[in-house]
């Protein structure tokens, strides 16, 4: 898969040295110019962007540039997906609005943001029924690992409670579990993500009651 990153996932799990999830779930990551050139210089640390340079050194995330997307013929549709966006968005930042505008542009099929606030990106964008992109949180990525049995339960907490208390974030595991489960099981916004996550289960022999029950237990124990 393909994922457009937001500005504040990135910086929540640069922060926490835990990019590495990243890198592993997504085959290509893609951010645009403004995020790294402004939002990140004015909300990130130094540490942050320098680690974030040596990944898109490395080859790790594309930077795309309106330049590149000039270059293959992109750029019109580029700008019309960020005008559409600002109207949807009204009232949102740039970042937010350019980072899904890219997804769109190029066909990332993903979006990685922690904006998960009413009216926000991950919010809205799971409430499209025929939108091309389905958004992620960070915690929801940490769920896919563990779905898939690459983390433990231990791990899975551990990492949740590190970004958390790094980025002051006030979030819960037990409700953010709880989000997860009902977006894509028991009451999911949109058929795509209910069909999305049967066919991730499929396609990785999941048995996805039986590791959630599994998750549930040890958090609340």
């Amino acid at each position: 898969m393909e994922a457009s990153l937001d500005t504040n996932v990135i910086i929540h799990l640069y922060k926490a040295n835990l990019q590495s999830v990243l890198f592993y779930r997504f085959g290509k990551l893609k951010v645009y110019e403004f995020i790294r050139n402004h939002e990140m210089i004015n909300h990130a640390g130094q540490d942050v962007i320098d680690q974030f340079d040596k990944d898109v050194e490395h080859g790790r995330i594309e930077i795309v540039t309106d330049q590149y997307l000039k270059s293959i013929g992109m750029y019109q549709v580029f700008l019309q997906h960020e005008k559409e966006l600002r109207i949807l968005f009204d009232g949102g930042d740039l970042g937010e609005v350019y980072a899904i505008a890219i997804a769109k542009t190029l066909g990332c099929s993903c979006l990685v943001t922690d904006d998960i606030k009413e009216r926000g990106p991950h919010y809205t964008l799971m409430r499209i029924p025929d939108s091309e992109v389905i958004p992620f949180a960070f915690f929801e990525i940490l769920l896919l690992d563990f779905l898939e049995g690459k983390i433990s339960e231990k791990d899975l907490s551990e990492a949740f409670s590190l970004v958390c208390t790094i980025s002051d974030l006030v979030w819960d595991i037990q409700s953010k579990l709880k989000g997860f489960m009902k977006r894509f099981w028991k009451d999911p916004y949109s058929e795509r993500e209910k069909e999305w996550m049967s066919r991730f289960c499929i396609d990785n022999g999941i048995d996805a009651k039986a590791r959630i029950q599994k998750l549930w237990y040890y958090i609340n124990n």
